[in-house]
């Protein structure tokens, strides 16, 4: 292949160049689709047309397959390092690695493919062409950054931009109920503009477009907002520098411009940005909590190293993990999305996010109304045809012959008024009040400190029968904490208990043997608690020393780092120790030991008694030893002991074997200073909240990485798991696995459903057990009731759980990126108190949105049965145009916001979660709401027709002859057509009549009267003080509780009635709304029917709920819906 390079070529590379290009290459491949990379040609250099070089395979290795060189390109083709390795296989060789964590899998699965088939690091490196002790060439150089760069991708998962506010205002816009909203809207405007060309026909159409305006906007400006809050505290500084090996020397640059085949170098505390393998010895320990959920370290080594049945040290290094301790190199094999955790964030972003529980039951009930008033509107129309064929065949007044003018104008009015009745019927405040409700409670969540990004997840959270929480950070505190203690043959439960001479040596021998990197940080002023900096478990031996009254910092000022003849011997997994020898004050050579209880305390002959004296150790002792370290461990504490020895003046001789220092003779009779019982403490805060969650009707489960008697401790104190509670209630995720799940992984519904009713705590859990767990439970119906499951998480790992639930929690302070975008709603403080508060809140908009719905309906009912009544009796509404903007101006806006702005009460956590398949108006709302709206309609048609005399006159005084005497002595607004029918004389012979006669006798009689007005008055009035009873929707007989603490409420019930007094007595105002002053008895009378409703509604709850049904549908096509969602991305994380 060398051979066959044009001469030009040949020369101008030299003989060297060519047997070096030739002990190369060893294979020619060639790919279907090349990827070419060109050398810029020096100046004036001439290949020659048809000039051959090589090119890169594009599956990612280096190939050498010949590629014609135009000389027009200016460039060259030069042959490049071959890669021998695909970016596709060093992916799925981390991801092996990653899924297969335990002994007998690494055995399996992953160590022969990373010795046999990729040779290890040394494999790795050749198949990567990189130098261990140079690293890559650089950065343009062949083999170099940007070469690596387009083969293996950047060090880099892009953000996309966020979504402008017009595209979230159209999306917004895609809600079925506003689309039926703005098509009834138009079609309200066209005829009110242009078939019956009313002075205010548009008004109609125009506030229901003005709804749709404001819901999109204020839905719109929401999520907006919420995705820039959130972004501004996911906001990170992503030019991280770092150091590396590149040709030779050590290079500080971007961790961006990482690439595969870098060597980069690792200390204490750094964040790694990539995934890779050791090189060569080191004394790290990661932390890999954030991708594992495990709290303990891992520690790293070039090969396996299994002991014990377990992996004692791995080769792998993750991206998003964090070096505890140590230093160490590590070369480089996956970048950006390539890593385990980028590849975790890109399937994220794919996903799709659903429609809430409760919006999934409002558009069923929606599309319930809206056949209802289809079918209801077509009814009326028909019922006046018939009312009109009727009045043809009796020769009623203006019905004694066809005439064009008159009826057909008549016939327009009838499917006028059918499609008036559909609009009207239509609930269009429910958009409004649902987005008023949730933006309000997401305002409010953020001080219970619960950021939400995902709207629906509020009125979810609160029908959550679930909860799937972590346990380090969330239940606990996340910071390690000496909770036992056992000194002098004692046993303390806090360090401040500690009395005695033997305090000082307890803190002496617990401080000066940990490492100076660890240690702690004072709060920020007004802040609590120290940060830990370092290793967690030393931290909490920092602390128990400040609580023994013998300040850290003291102690290791007395016994600095760089005092002459220290000597530290790190822990290290075989030994389960680490010991550090200093001076005393005395001069007298001190080793002081700690690790492992059994196997320290094991080495101990004498021990420090309460007078700080060291006494041998009896058998009596021993054994007292001993049943402390099982009684720590049965109480799933991290047990440590703390031993120390005065070692001889010539120890350096005394201890030396062969010439070296041997720790065995340095580590032999030693005294014991004290056992240390070391756990995460439960934060306090977590049984009370544990305990209103299963009183709320949730089941709280523990998902954790921890191993299982440490698990099952924890949830024993917290009140997960009881006495009581069987052996199921307690599972390790291998056996949850192997019991729930196919040889595919696929999920067993049979067998998870005998699993998980009893299932409380799931103990040394992988990604997969999570996500199996939520998702098993999610397709369950093994209670008979669809589960809605909300899961916590941190970690990288937790990612695809928090999609797959309904509702995902991630944590604000411990949480990963990763978690946060695959999250609705973030918890700032990590606290599971803050979830319990997210509960109520959800409760609340649940309960706050039924409240409107349930005031929203019955003004539905009366005013749809009001405009039925006035068409087909009265042939026009009682109420004018501007007159039912107002109505509904009141219970879509204002009844919104007072409504739906209720705070949460303790007793929202009393009652069970509303079941998903439940319908939204329960049994008691619709009991409420028949009997509100009969009541209403009762009065209301008492008012039209039992009031009003039909007499000769004008205003509201009768001044000529009285055709009917109804109640009361105000003349009749009903339409003459209405009240001349049947009244002998009323109707004056056809030759007799004026030309617009019959079409005036179908309007009110004389525009504005007190009759009209005091129906108008009436309605509104009973809407206004119904508005009170609507806050109420569990059957709670007084009303009134709590109603001085909603301001918004008050303000708005006393806002609307003085505007409704203003709208009839101020001259001009009242004109324009088709009403007319009305005297003081008026008034009372109107006060009196509007109010009536209140005591009324106190009968009504003596009516059983039971005798009505529930209404407004669950969600039937709900299964559907999850399937289309699994297709496009979301169900299948």
């Amino acid at each position: 292949q060398v051979c066959s390079l044009p001469l030009s070529l040949q020369g101008q590379l030299g003989l060297e160049s060519l047997l070096s290009l030739a002990s190369l290459q060893r294979e020619s491949i060639v790919g279907e689709n090349q990827s070419t990379f060109r050398q810029p040609a020096s100046a004036g250099e001439d290949l020659g047309a048809g000039a051959q070089s090589l090119a890169w395979d594009g599956d990612g290795r280096g190939a050498y397959t010949p590629v014609e060189v135009r000389p027009e390109d200016g460039g060259v083709e030069l042959a490049r390092m071959e890669f021998k390795v695909s970016g596709k296989e060093l992916t799925d060789l981390v991801k092996t690695s990653f899924d297969n964590t335990t002994a007998s899998d690494a055995k399996e699965f992953v160590i022969p493919k990373y010795d046999k088939q990729f040779g290890g690091v040394e494999g790795l490196c050749k198949s990567l062409n990189v130098e261990k002790e140079k690293g890559i060439s650089g950065v343009d150089g062949p083999g170099g950054q940007n070469d690596r760069q387009k083969l293996f991708g950047r060090n880099k998962v892009e953000e996309e931009p966020q979504d402008p506010l017009w595209k979230l205002m159209w999306e917004a816009l895609q809600d079925p109920t506003l689309i039926f909203l703005t098509c009834a809207a138009l079609l309200s405007l066209f005829i009110g503009v242009f078939v019956e060309s009313k002075p205010l026909g548009w008004l109609e159409g125009v506030a229901i477009l003005f709804a749709v305006v404001v819901v999109v906007t204020v839905g719109a400006v929401n999520d907006y907002q919420k995705e820039k809050q959130f972004r501004d505290l996911n906001a990170k500084k992503d030019d991280v520098t770092v150091t590396v090996l590149r040709g030779g020397a050590m290079v500080n640059l971007s961790t961006h411009d990482l690439v595969v085949g870098d060597i980069l170098m690792l200390s204490t505390g750094d964040i790694l940005p990539a995934d890779g393998v050791i090189m060569g010895r080191n004394d790290l320990a990661i932390n890999e909590k954030m991708l594992t959920g495990e709290t303990e370290m891992k520690k790293k080594a070039a090969v396996f190293k299994i002991e014990d049945g377990h992996v004692a040290a791995s080769p792998f290094l993750f991206a998003g993990t964090s070096v505890q301790e140590g230093e160490g190199r590590m070369l480089i094999i996956a970048v950006g999305e390539n890593t385990y955790q980028g590849g975790m964030e890109q399937r994220i972003k794919e996903a799709k996010t659903g429609r809430g529980v409760l919006q999934k039951k409002l558009d069923a009930m929606t599309d319930l109304i809206t056949t209802v008033s289809m079918y209801v509107s077509i009814a009326l129309v028909v019922i006046l045809l018939l009312r009109m064929a009727y009045a043809f065949h009796k020769q009623k007044c203006c019905f004694e012959h066809w005439d064009h003018q008159v009826h057909w104008s008549e016939l327009l009015g009838f499917v006028i008024t059918g499609i008036t009745i559909f609009v009207v019927a239509v609930p269009e405040g429910l958009p409004l009040a649902v987005t008023i409700a949730l933006a309000f409670s997401v305002k409010k969540m953020l001080k219970d400190q619960n950021l939400v990004r995902h709207l629906s997840a509020c009125e979810t959270m609160g029908g959550a029968t679930t909860i799937c929480s972590d346990k380090t950070g969330t239940l606990t505190t996340s910071k390690m904490t000496v909770v036992r203690i056992w000194a002098g043959g004692k046993v303390f439960e806090q360090a401040a208990a500690v009395a005695g001479a033997i305090k000082e040596q307890l803190a002496t021998a617990s401080v000066v043997n940990t490492l100076f990197k660890t240690f702690l940080k004072p709060p920020p002023p007004g802040g609590k608690g120290f940060t830990y900096c370092g290793n967690d478990t030393e931290c909490a031996l920092l602390i128990m020393s400040n609580q023994l009254q013998h300040p850290y910092e003291k102690v290791r000022d007395k016994y600095p780092d760089d005092m002459p003849g220290r000597k530290v011997f790190s822990f290290s997994s075989d030994r389960k120790r680490m010991t550090t020898i200093v001076t005393n004050p005395e001069g007298k050579a001190v080793a002081y030991c700690k690790g492992a209880a059994e196997i320290v305390a094991a080495l101990c002959d004498k021990y420090v008694g309460e007078d700080g004296r060291e006494t041998p150790i009896t058998p009596q002792i021993k054994t007292q030893i001993s049943q402390t370290i099982s009684d720590f461990a049965n109480l799933g504490l991290r047990t440590l002991c703390i031993a120390q020895r005065t070692l001889p003046s010539d120890w350096q001789t005394a201890c030396a074997v062969n010439g070296e220092i041997s720790l065995s003779k340095i580590e032999e009779s030693l005294v014991c200073v004290g056992l240390v019982g070391i756990e995460d403490p439960l934060r306090d805060e977590v049984p009370d909240a544990i305990a209103q969650c299963q009183k709320a009707g949730i089941t709280v489960r523990m998902v954790t990485g921890d191993n299982i008697d440490t698990a099952k401790a924890i949830a024993m104190k917290c009140g997960i798991v009881t006495a009581a509670d069987g052996p199921g209630a307690v599972l390790d995720g291998k056996t949850f696995r192997d019991r729930v799940t196919d040889a595919d992984g696929n999920i067993k519904q049979d067998e998870f459903d005998l699993v998980w009713p009893n299932l409380r705590v799931l103990a040394r859990s992988t990604p997969l057990d999570k996500h199996v767990l939520v998702s098993g439970i999610q397709a369950s119906m093994a209670t008979g009731v669809a589960q809605t499951v909300a899961v916590t998480g941190d970690g990288t790992n937790d990612a695809p759980a928090l999609k797959k639930a309904d509702v995902g929690f991630a944590m604000g302070i411990q949480g990963t990126d990763v978690a946060k975008n695959a999250s609705d709603v973030i918890i700032m403080d990590d606290n599971f108190v803050s979830i319990v508060a997210a509960v109520k809140w959800g409760r609340c908009v649940y309960d706050n949105i039924c409240k409107f719905l349930q005031f929203q309906l019955t003004v539905n009912i009366t005013a749809c049965s009001l405009a039925c009544v006035g068409a087909a009796i009265l042939t026009e509404s009682p109420l004018n145009a501007i007159q039912m903007l107002w109505v509904n101006l009141i219970m879509d806006s204002f009844a919104s916001l007072a409504l739906a702005t209720e705070d949460p009460t303790a007793a929202l956590l009393t009652r069970k979660p509303y079941p998903r398949d439940q319908a939204v108006l329960s049994q008691t709302m619709v009991r409420n709401m028949v009997l509100h709206s009969t009541w209403q309609l009762l009065v209301l048609s008492a008012l039209i027709f039992g009031l009003g005399d039909v007499c000769e006159g004008h205003g509201d005084v009768c001044t000529g002859k009285v055709y009917v005497d109804y109640y009361g002595s105000i003349k009749s607004g009903r339409p003459g057509a209405f009240d001349m029918d049947g009244v002998e004389g009323a109707c004056p012979a056809v030759a007799e009549r004026a030309a617009d006669f019959c079409s005036e006798a179908h309007k009110g009689g004389g525009g504005k009267s007190q009759h009209y007005t005091m129906v108008f008055n009436v309605f509104v009035l009973m809407q206004i003080f119904n508005e009170i009873n609507a806050r109420k929707i569990h059957n709670e007989l007084n009303v009134f509780d709590g109603v001085l603490k909603n301001k918004i409420f008050l303000i708005i019930v006393i806002g609307t009635l003085v505007t409704q007094i203003a709208l009839v007595e101020i001259p001009g105002l009242n004109t324009a709304f088709g009403c007319t002053h009305l005297t003081q008895d008026q008034w009372m009378a109107c006060l009196l029917l509007g109010a009536s409703v209140i005591p009324l509604n106190v009968l009504f709850h003596l009516v059983p709920p039971s005798l009505f049904p529930a209404g407004g549908g669950g969600i039937p096509d709900d299964d559907d819906e999850d399937e289309e969602e699994e297709g496009s991305g979301k169900k299948d994380e």
